[in-house]
């Protein structure tokens, strides 16, 4: 419930930007509500009771820097880089065996 909250959250900034949510960063959002939330969680505080505490924080989202979707590799990886524990080359050995279950017709 509360990623998807968060994510309207981006999707709302994003509308009010007039960009692609995927622009928005979730980090970011996340980072914000957090922050957000423990400094305008108290009802004595005079800035909540003036603005819509959700508006004020679309705001800071669309304030904050956006992701580069349509950043580019400016150089390959290098082999050791390519080189990862799920990308190197390994072998397994499946053995079968015959099942020890009760044959049913």
């Amino acid at each position: 419930m509360v990623y998807n909250a968060l994510v309207d959250l981006a999707v709302r900034a994003a509308v009010a930007l007039g960009v692609d949510p995927d622009e928005i960063s979730f980090v970011a959002v996340l980072r914000l509500a957090r922050s957000h939330l423990s400094a305008t969680g108290c009802a004595h505080c005079e800035h909540c009771a003036t603005a819509d505490p959700t508006d004020v924080l679309i705001a800071a989202i669309a304030a904050h820097p956006r992701n580069r979707t349509g950043r580019q590799r400016t150089s390959p990886r290098t082999k050791a880089q390519q080189r990862t524990e799920r990308t190197r080359n390994v072998t397994y050995t499946i053995n079968i065996v015959s099942s020890n279950l009760p044959i049913t017709a």
